[in-house]
């Protein structure tokens, strides 16, 4: 163990150093491979085992490289330090040539995923233009060399690295050789470009795919490589030759760029001058590639925007109109053009709540697994207030999103007017942002306004008949996923935090149907708070944990913050204490548990859950549970 007091680089420095010393004693002991792989188990728990792959891994290889390939592939890392504790490329230092062995190996066994790794790390050593260079000859080399097609799979899969792109005299000569196997390693090798660097067009590969009729690749190499000078001809002249509304649509749509054109509005607005509503299903699925720049003084609308949004409202396209402003415009736009609806009072308020409905909702999403994201365009607080004054249910609805408080704004005006008409929708949902912001020096005094009057109508509101824990939890169970950072600090500084979580355990116990409304909530905090408050030492805590026996015990399998994990433990031993009933549904349930391969599980409070409550219940302890005390042997038994 080292000193508490050393640096964090003294401490780096004795870690590499031990480590390397570790590895070296290890590997040249005399023992069975179960016995290494055991050690070297051990070993990678420590920090820094992962930087000295160079070192064990060609060692690793030597010895059994298919019994050691789990341990190769888990602990693989391509960052390597010496003792010294310094960063070398170990493809160029003394272990070069045992390196190059493992390499040789994974390659002669076409062991894709370790070769490519391997090939990856070696490759990174170069430098710069020499990465690229070096792996196009050896792309090419291999598959020229590869005497049947599966082989040539087998090569380009080796090959496969994520950040290396082709050229086109490379992409002509994997082509040459096999164009069924290479389509799919040119198209995922393809270059990127962006407005300002684009690569040549590879017009040769492109006129020798549709000479042989491959479209897709032809196509593909077309949108990813196409300028906008040559986009805007061609997509002008299919305006112009192609009849068929269905086919100009296809046409267009297998032309489009995949990287981003800064002149797509106005190309936009010479097709729709062109062809009317033939181009419409085509801009309606790409307005997504029109979106506001930056400029000296901020954001401004792209160009091509207002001509393209005054032309689909003056040809009353309200479908492309709605769609342009949510996805493409400015806020400041989308703002003005939802007040210029709100004051516009000489059409009817059928036609202009329509028009506002098109204008409500997401205006882009990206999605990501465990994690989605949706652009939505806000609101003035003066806005937002017009609009609730005349159309107070789009505000409740529709347009709700559109209102979100947040660092831009705190919606001081919709606040008191939501207060002044006892709007409860629209209260709780206000309530469940303005509850998520930790009030900073930043801030200007709205915020300050807004927090104390929801806080004082929450707190006014009758306890009775549980209508404070139902609104309560009503704006709690609003609170969208991964909104609270920092928890502590929240509560410290937000009045109405402090309300919800903090000061009305009595409340909400009172009213189970809110506890229920906090257990299903997307926020973690607000499901804490719930399993604090059925872990709470009272009868009624134990029969409401009771009732919700059937969401609490899935809390066992869950992955949960060690803290949150105790505080649903809790909450399940005061379900099993209410009831024999409860505790037989849990005990198999925790039983179980203890499979789990989790190793920050907290096994010992698991153990403390069950025998909890086997001595509350007796009756439901396995044989092995039950215990055995023995004593002395009386006289008489033949001891």
């Amino acid at each position: 163990m080292g000193d508490v007091s050393e640096s964090w680089e003294k401490r780096f420095r004795r870690e590499v150093k031990e480590m390397d010393a570790a590895l070296r004693g290890v590997l040249s002991r005399r023992q069975s491979d179960e016995a290494l792989r055991a050690a070297l188990e051990e070993l990678a728990r420590r920090p820094a085992f992962r930087s000295f792959t160079w070192l064990w891994g060609p060692a690793l290889n030597a010895r059994d490289r298919v019994r050691f390939r789990p341990l190769m592939l888990s602990c693989f890392s391509p960052s390597s330090i010496t003792a010294a504790g310094k960063w070398v490329n170990p493809w160029t230092g003394e272990n070069a040539a045992a390196l190059e062995a493992w390499l040789a190996d994974a390659d002669r066994a076409d062991d894709v995923e370790l070769f490519r790794r391997l090939h990856a790390w070696k490759l990174a050593g170069l430098r710069g233009p020499q990465q690229a260079k070096t792996w196009r000859e050896e792309v090419v080399r291999r598959v020229q060399a590869a005497p049947t097609r599966a082989a040539r799979h087998i090569e380009l899969a080796k090959l496969d690295s994520g950040w290396v792109r082709l050229d086109e005299p490379t992409a002509l000569a994997l082509d040459a050789v096999d164009a069924e196997a290479a389509r799919p390693f040119i198209l995922a090798h393809l270059p990127w470009s962006d407005a300002h660097e684009r690569p040549s067009p590879w017009d040769t590969l492109r006129a020798r795919a549709q000479a042989r009729g491959d479209a897709a690749l032809a196509s593909a190499l077309y949108r990813r490589l196409v300028d906008e000078p040559t986009w805007h001809r061609d997509a002008l002249a299919f305006a112009r030759t192609l009849q068929s509304p269905a086919a100009l649509v296809a046409a267009l749509k297998e032309h489009h760029p995949e990287s981003h054109m800064p002149g797509a509005a106005q190309l936009f607005v010479e097709l729709a001058e062109t062809r009317g509503r033939d181009v419409v299903p085509y801009l309606l699925e790409h307005l997504r590639s029109v979106f506001p720049r930056w400029g000296v003084l901020g954001r401004k609308n792209a160009k091509g925007f207002p001509d393209l949004l005054a032309l689909a409202w003056t040809r009353d396209w309200e479908d492309v109109w709605g769609a342009l402003l949510r996805t493409s415009a400015t806020p400041e736009t989308y703002d003005a053009e939802v007040r210029r609806l709100v004051q516009d009072t000489a059409s009817l308020p059928a036609q202009t709540r329509r028009r506002l409905l098109l204008l409500a909702g997401a205006g882009g999403e990206w999605n990501l697994p465990g994690l989605g994201v949706a652009r939505v365009q806000p609101l003035t607080d003066a806005t937002a207030t017009a609009l609730y004054a005349r159309f107070p249910e789009l505000v409740r609805g529709p347009f709700r999103m559109h209102v979100a408080s947040g660092w831009r704004a705190a919606y001081p005006r919709l606040v008191t007017r939501a207060l002044e008409a006892n709007d409860e929708d629209l209260l709780d949902f206000l309530a469940s942002r303005a509850a998520m912001h930790t009030p900073t020096p930043r801030d200007t005094k709205e915020w300050e306004q807004v927090l104390d009057a929801l806080a004082a109508h929450y707190e006014a509101l009758p306890k009775e008949g549980g209508v404070f824990a139902r609104r309560a939890a009503n704006a709690l169970g609003a609170l969208p996923a991964y909104a609270i950072w920092n928890f502590d600090a929240l509560v410290e500084k937000n009045r109405l935090a402090r309300l919800f979580f903090l000061r009305s355990d009595d409340f909400y116990l009172a009213e189970p149907r809110a506890v229920r409304d906090l257990l299903e909530a997307p926020q973690i905090h607000v499901q804490a708070l719930a399993f604090r408050l059925l872990g709470l030492d009272s009868a009624r805590a134990r029969e409401v944990a009771a009732q919700n026996l059937d969401l609490l015990q899935a809390t066992l399998l869950r992955p949960l913050h060690r803290r949150t994990r105790h505080a649903a433990f809790a909450a399940l031993a005061n379900a099993a204490a209410h009831g024999v009933e409860a505790a037989r549904v849990l005990v198999p349930r925790v039983r179980d548990a203890f499979a789990l391969p989790d190793t920050r599980y907290p096994k010992e409070s698991l153990m403390a859950l069950l025998a909890h409550m086997l001595t509350r219940w007796p009756e439901l302890r396995g044989l092995a549970e039950v215990p055995h005390v023995f004593g002395l042997p009386v006289k008489g038994d033949g001891a």
